[in-house]
């Protein structure tokens, strides 16, 4: 069962881009979420740490607009927010990077970037390329991705195609991205590769929700604020 979990040395202002309030959840009556709050400010980061059946998944599936709260409340941007589907979580612009990759191997880097938002000749089915290659290859240079946009997929490592979902995330220019345990097929040096990008969208602004079940890696990605699930939730005084 979880109890709450607060945001550690996360500053009350209007800089504050996601506030969470009271958030609860149950399947088939067994509490998985019990009074969840924590507040995670503009270019911020949170790392939500724990064991399988810990709730962490639960509760970016609510942000994410897979499923809906029983209890609380949520903002974002300064504005109410509960969305009742990806779709329209992706509207607000959030992005949810699964442990398990959502490409299609057999489509091209950009196919898969631009796939529900195909630039189109008018009102023809007919799909302008050579811009949606150009806007392609923008968003692989802000990833640290020099690897041409025509290329298919199931040609890229592991690491690859985890840049390439980022690149798809920020293509529609979202403002806040949760990552579920990105390194579990990393190498040491692709994982080397996303901290640095981490820091580089943080920057910018962005806001990183980072899922993972080890303490070190939390710890060594420089958050600004943490929680730790276990059987509980809680957060470092």
């Amino acid at each position: 069962m979880a109890t709450s979990a607060h945001a550690h040395e996360q500053p009350t202002t209007k800089n504050e881009l996601l506030t969470l309030r009271g958030i609860e959840k149950s399947f088939f009556g067994v509490k998985v979420l019990k009074g969840v709050s924590f507040s995670v400010p503009v270019g911020g980061m949170v790392g939500l740490v724990g064991e399988n059946g810990a709730g962490k998944s639960t509760l970016m599936n609510i942000l994410g607009g897979n499923l809906q709260p029983e209890a609380g409340a949520l903002r974002f941007a300064g504005a109410d927010y509960a969305p009742q589907s990806p779709q329209e979580a992706a509207r607000r612009g959030i992005a949810f990077i699964h442990q398990e990759l959502n490409l299609f191997p057999n489509l091209s880097i950009a196919e898969n970037i631009f796939l529900t938002r195909f630039p189109r000749a008018g009102a023809t089915p007919f799909i302008r390329r050579a811009e949606m290659h150009e806007r392609a290859a923008e968003l692989l240079r802000e990833v640290g991705l020099e690897i041409p946009p025509h290329r298919l997929v199931e040609r890229l490592s592991p690491g690859e195609r985890q840049l390439v979902e980022i690149a798809k995330a920020l293509s529609i220019e979202a403002r806040l991205i949760i990552f579920d345990e990105p390194t579990t097929s990393l190498s040491e040096r692709e994982t080397a590769r996303l901290f640095a990008l981490i820091a580089r969208l943080r920057a910018s602004g962005l806001v990183i929700i980072y899922i993972s079940r080890t303490l070190a890696e939390v710890f060594g990605s420089m958050m600004t604020s943490w929680c730790c699930a276990t059987a509980r939730w809680w957060a470092p005084a």
